[in-house]
């Protein structure tokens, strides 16, 4: 799976660059508006990432800004990223808009946060319990070996030459809980062993002995980037998925500070031994 510009990535580049030179000049977003003739909204929804700016507008705002041609040039090849399209986009007939902005930000990611409740992380899944997953979640018959393979494709993150830091946390039921009988489970098992033993790959499981704990009822995942100053929420639940991208606090380090409970809360946990007696019962 190649690194190319991630679209989502670079338009979050471009935005956060964009108030940056706005806020140099200490102009309000108005007299911004007003001095290209824009509505406010306009570029309240450019400054948001609700809005692709064109070539033509980002060259004019850039020269109000002053920007040296040199760093003109960086930033309109960034807005070129924002329009390519991404190796996923293959994969449309089996992603929601959510799922998409979810690999998006997944494949740029240089750490990945993770939280499960009932069922082992897509990163971490074999493709028989994949495939279990997606029958179990209602996906149409016909897209599962789709979505399996795009869930493969995934994975192929952590043969990178760069690897991102990747961090899971499972509830015990997630490795108790029997999917697509015995020998799928037991293959999930023996996988997960195996990348809890990666260096960039931390893998801790809550124990059932340490009780509830806050935001017990729905998985969710953090994103971190390298360049770019920016935390993203991704939380799934019963009502569907959602994702907060901006702007960075709130619900996110919510979020965050949930999930370094929870490191905590599992912290004496084996999580070798754990998998082993889950293995041990298989048989």
């Amino acid at each position: 799976m190649p690194q190319t510009p991630d679209p989502l990535v670079s338009l979050a580049r471009l935005r956060a660059e964009l108030r940056r030179l706005r806020e140099r000049h200490s102009f309000t977003q108005q007299q911004v508006a007003d001095a290209m003739d824009w509505s406010l909204s306009k570029l309240i929804r450019i400054e948001g990432g609700r809005n692709r700016i064109s070539t033509n507008d980002l060259r004019v705002l850039l020269t109000h800004y002053q920007v040296e041609p040199e760093q003109q040039d960086r930033l309109l090849a960034l807005s070129k990223d924002v329009r390519r399209s991404a190796w996923w986009d293959k994969y449309s007939d089996v992603l929601t808009r959510e799922y998409g902005a979810y690999i998006s930000y997944e494949s740029v990611a240089s750490t990945l946060r993770n939280f499960e409740i009932t069922v082992v992380p897509g990163l971490l899944q074999t493709a028989d319990y994949a495939a279990q997953a997606m029958e179990s979640a209602g996906m149409e018959p016909a897209k599962i070996a789709r979505g399996v393979e795009l869930r493969l494709e995934r994975q192929k993150l952590f043969a990178r030459a760069e690897p991102p830091e990747t961090h899971f946390i499972v509830d015990e039921s997630v490795i108790r809980r029997v999917v697509g009988g015995p020998d799928v489970m037991r293959e999930q098992l023996r996988h997960l062993r195996q990348l809890a033993t990666r260096p960039t790959v931390t893998l801790q499981i809550v124990p059932f002995t340490a009780g509830l704990y806050r935001r017990h009822r729905r998985g969710y995942a953090l994103f971190e980037f390298p360049d770019v100053e920016s935390l993203v929420l991704y939380i799934e639940g019963a009502e569907g998925e959602m994702i907060i991208s901006e702007p960075t606090g709130g619900k996110q380090q919510e979020y965050l500070d949930s999930f370094f409970a929870l490191e905590e809360m599992a912290a004496g946990a084996d999580v070798l031994k754990m998998i082993d007696d889950a293995l041990e019962r298989l048989d």
